[in-house]
């Protein structure tokens, strides 16, 4: 079982020049929770994100650095593999979100399983917002997850998100997407289970260095929504073997 406290996950790619500031900003908020932590920074890249986080090692962030490509559900996958603590969380790598959201999203989990950040609740706030085709964006792929999976979440693609480890350890056998729709395959699975579920809305600071590259991850995660939805219909098993792996290859890769 895992030891009471809290684990913090962000996953990076090239991200050597952003990661301390938000290290600098997360830290002081588990800090003030009174419960042990640890921040874990998986690196998925060469970059210098490694040798970045080095002077952070005595204030209980360790990095873990891979040669091969995980994708963002894959570092997170991994994450969630090597935690300590019972509740688990994860947030982006540019310090998006505002540090008392983080502490917001945290203490939340004292009374549900699963805590959603959202930037599209009535007390979300947007400080600097995406372009507008991003957001228009945003909007349709959430229609379609509500629709095509019924997960009643308004904000899927907020980069934060906390579990607790049991339930994170529970989705992550009944899952293998690894892409940037990763977080609608856990939320999904974490509903079927029954786990509870909050949303909590956030602050929320767009950074133009962002790297999503939207036109090209726009096809490959329509087909995760489809391949989720296939993977757990009942007739399942009437489904040619071939669309049944195409389907998986796809959703599993980035």
């Amino acid at each position: 079982m895992s030891s009471k406290g809290i684990t913090l996950l962000i996953p990076a790619y090239n991200e050597e020049d952003r990661i301390a500031k938000s290290l600098d900003s997360y830290i002081p908020v588990l800090k003030s929770l009174g419960v042990p932590f640890e921040v874990l920074v998986i690196i998925d890249g060469l970059d210098g994100t490694y040798d970045a986080i080095q002077a952070y090692s005595s204030l209980g962030v360790t990095g873990y650095k891979y040669d091969s490509k995980l994708g963002k559900g894959g570092a997170i996958r991994k994450g969630i593999s090597l935690a300590m603590y019972d509740v688990i969380c994860w947030v982006d790598a540019d310090g998006s979100l505002f540090p008392d959201d983080l502490k917001k999203i945290l203490e939340a989990t004292e009374h549900c399983d699963c805590v959603v950040a959202s930037r599209w609740l009535r007390d979300s706030v947007w400080l600097t917002k995406e372009p507008l085709f991003n957001r228009t964006v945003g909007r349709v792929f959430n229609v379609l997850v509500r629709g095509m999976l019924g997960l009643p979440v308004m904000d899927t693609q907020c980069g934060a998100k906390a579990f607790k480890s049991s339930v994170a350890r529970a989705v992550m056998a009944t899952t293998v997407v690894n892409n940037r729709t990763f977080d609608v395959a856990m939320l999904y699975h974490a509903r079927r289970s029954g786990a509870t579920m909050k949303e909590v809305g956030v602050r929320w600071e767009h950074d133009p260095r962002t790297r999503m590259p939207i036109f090209r991850v726009i096809p490959i995660m329509f087909l995760t929504l489809v391949g989720i939805r296939l993977m757990n219909l009942p007739i399942r098993k009437y489904f040619p073997e071939e669309i049944i792996n195409y389907f998986v290859s796809r959703y599993a890769s980035d």
